[in-house]
Order: structure tokens, then sequence, then C-alpha cells
């Protein structure tokens, strides 16, 4: 029996099917079987009680279910519990697997006393392969998209990392990426309105481009996936830009688009169009933002690089971007640490953080004023995490740093943990590769 068998016997234990002494555990009533309830073929009316331990198991499956199984990577864990207990409600009057009078009378205490003239390594097997069938209903291929304003330019595609920004006014790129099968509803980036759902992106603001992401999974899991792709992706965007900026970028004070639209593939056996909250992703700046045709060069080189990088150090490169991405869209103190934390990702070792973050810097080739910021940057760290200061200008040496280096921290900060991730996958050394630290660890 593997791993995930015996977490599926487990969980079969922990389900009650007579109430306990302790009557305040949590019951669940529902119509059992495979037919349609409130029909004359529909199941009967059961009632179990679930044990301390029984959220723990049904958590436990679904965990090594996405873990294990490939098909099953990007589904989120909200619906898988629901698929697990669904699924346990459907098959449970199931024969030979079940003795059904055991089950509908209750003449076991729990579910797993309920076992058929069956092993129990079939037992678990056969509910295990029930659970991704139907898991399989509703998960497929999706595509979600998310407007990104004030940056405009070339359409750029990475077919390989499931990602495309599209110009708005490229509809040869547009008319490409409409054919690969999904369903869009008459959506088009320069008419970004579906016909039957009466879904757009409507934010107040224009927008020149479309940041697409492809996932195959559940709608909040593929939602999810394509997020953490379009944070990677907007970063390094964004910090080639301001590379190649003489001026930098500020943001104003409008508000960021924090929707999404997901459109369903052909193939998805739930054809389920979303609009839905993912959260800010890029900040609307007060200026346009260009992108050339070598800037997106560029942000093509660093993803091959990032794809020859071993696996442990790719994640760190990752989880880096992701944290410059929140430290983006944030300000001052939260702005900050997210910056710190960034390049914590990257060269953060447990137990002496702050020497492995200036030796990282060190490995950088920056210029050395640069890196003489870096030990006082730690200090302000060190100041806003254990409390000393409410706010970035609170701190003691705030004054001193702006007179000694003529900028100020935060912005510092940004460009040290800019330069740092562009460089990451070409120039850091593999032996900088240490476990990856938890963010709270690395507080």
């Amino acid at each position: 029996m593997d791993r995930v068998q015996a977490q599926v016997a487990r969980l079969m234990r922990s389900i009650l099917l007579r109430p306990g002494a302790d009557d305040k555990i949590p019951a669940a009533q529902f119509f059992a079987g495979r037919g349609k309830p409130f029909t004359f073929s529909g199941g009967i009316g059961l009632t179990w009680w679930y044990s301390p331990d029984t959220f723990n198991a049904i958590d436990t499956v679904t965990a090594l279910i996405i873990e294990k199984e490939q098909e099953f990577k990007d589904c989120d864990t909200e619906s898988v519990n629901k698929i697990v207990t669904s699924t346990l409600h459907k098959i449970c009057l199931d024969s030979p697997l079940f003795n059904v009078d055991d089950v509908a009378f209750r003449r076991k205490p729990t579910l797993f006393e309920c076992r058929g003239a069956v092993s129990v390594t079939e037992f678990t097997k056969t509910i295990l392969e029930e659970i991704k069938h139907n898991l399989r209903s509703v998960i497929g291929k999706r595509c979600t998209i998310y407007p990104l304003p004030r940056f405009k330019g070339p359409s750029l595609s990475l077919p390989e990392e499931g990602l495309h920004l599209i110009s708005c006014s490229d509809d040869m790129a547009w008319n490409d990426f409409s054919e690969g099968g999904y369903i869009f509803d008459s959506w088009t980036p320069s008419s970004p309105f579906t016909a039957n759902s009466n879904f757009s992106l409507n934010g107040g603001y224009e927008f020149n481009y479309v940041l697409i992401g492809e996932d195959y999974g559940t709608q909040i899991g593929a939602k999810f996936a394509s997020s953490l792709k379009f944070r990677m992706f907007i970063t390094v965007l964004f910090a080639y830009a301001s590379e190649f900026s003489k001026y930098g970028y500020n943001k104003s004070i409008a508000q960021p688009f924090t929707q999404c639209i997901q459109f369903p593939h052909k193939t998805t056996p739930d054809n389920l169009l979303t609009l839905s909250d993912c959260g800010a992703l890029s900040p609307f700046y007060a200026s346009d933002i260009i992108i050339t045709d070598n800037l997106a060069e560029k942000v093509t080189e660093w993803y091959e690089s990032l794809n020859k990088c071993p696996t442990e150090y790719k994640q760190r490169i990752k989880k880096s971007a992701n944290f410059f991405n929140r430290a983006m869209n944030s300000e001052d103190i939260e702005s900050y640490i997210n910056y710190f934390i960034a390049l914590d990702a990257l060269f953060g070792k447990r137990g002496s953080v702050e020497a492995s973050i200036i030796a990282g810097v060190g490995n950088l080739g920056l210029d050395e004023k640069l890196k003489d910021k870096a030990s006082w940057l730690f200090d302000l760290r060190n100041e806003l995490v254990h409390g000393g200061s409410r706010y970035i200008s609170e701190w003691p040496k705030h004054q001193r740093y702006v007179k000694h280096f003529g900028s100020k921290p935060l912005h510092d900060l940004k460009e040290l943990a800019q330069k740092a991730i562009l460089k990451a996958p070409s120039i850091l050394p593999i032996s900088t590769i240490v476990e990856t630290p938890e963010q709270s660890q690395s507080l």
C-alpha cells in the first residue's frame, strides 16, 4: 500500500457512523449514492460524524494527490477537499466495495469497518482512483488574462512558460493565440467584453497590454499558478525597463487592476468562464513604460538562463521575484521588508542572514558604493522588523544615510534587489545555494 492509500485508510477510520460521547463533534448530512437527490433513483439520506482527525486526514490526502500527481499540480486544496468528501458520499453505497447494510443502518462504528469483501489494498486503491476520476471532471486547460496598463510595446511570447504578453493593438498575435481552442465568448484585448456573460476588465483605465497565462488545473488553482507567473514576469519586465530608463518610474495614486478574467479551453469539462479578484500584480505608474525590442529580447534571454539553472536555485529566483513584486505593490515598511525577503530568498542562509546576504551581494559585480550600502540597509531592516521604528524615516540613522549616500534607503534597496534578480540566473555562483529560508525565519 502506498503513502496516499495509507492516508485514505486513515480517513476511512476517522469517519464515524455513530455519534461519539462528545456531542460537539461536527456532523454531515447528505444524500448518499450515485443517483441524484430528490429523484426516484436518488440516494438515501445519511449522517456521518467527523472525529478530531477527519479534517487533518482530508487535508493530507489532498496534499499528497496534488504533490504526487503531475496532472493535479495546479489544483487548489479547497476544490480537492470538496471532491474527496463528495466522492465518499457518492461511493459509500457501492457493493462489494462497501457492505451497504452496514453503512445504511450504521452497524459499524466507522466507515472503514464497513469495507466489503475486498482487501484493504483494493479498498483504498479503488477509493483513491474514484477521487481522481471525479477530480478530472473539474480540471482542465484554462487561460487567465490580466490587464497591464502603462506598459507599451511589442508582443512577447514565452510558450515554454505558458506565458504571453500581447499588445492590444496586435491583432495578428491575438488571432494566433485565439486559434488555440479557448472559449472567449467574443472577448478580445481591443474589445474586452464577453457577449453572453457580460464580463469586462473595466478598471476605469485604458491598458495597452494583456498578460496571458496558460495552466491546467481547477479554476482557482490555475488562476493562482498564472498569478505567480505574472508576478515574476512583471518583476523582470519592470526591472529591465528601470535599468534602461534614465530617471526610473514612479507610482501614481491611481488604483491598479485587481481582477483577472479566465477562459476555459474547449476540452475543459466545466466550461467555466470567470471574472475574479487576483490582487494587485502591477502598480499604476505615473508615466508610460516603453518596452523596446531590445528589452523584450533581454527578458527572453533571462528566462532562457533561468531554465538552465538547477531546480533548487531556480526556485530561489522565482521566490525572490515574487517578493520583489509584492514590494512593488506595497509602501514604506511593507515594501522595504519584501525587498529584503527577495534578497534573502536568493542569498539567505539560516543562522547567518546578514552575512550571507552581504556576501551574496558582493558576488554580483556591483559598484562599491552600492555594496557599501548593504550593511546600512540591513541595519534598517532590523530596526523595522524588531519594532525599533514605525516607518522608514523614523530610523535614527535615516538622515545620516541620506547625507552620506545622497539617496534614500527604500530606493537603494529596490535597486539592489532588482539588480540581484536580473543577474541571478547567469552570474550568481552555484555555491551560494543553501536551504531555502522560510519567511518567518528570515525575519
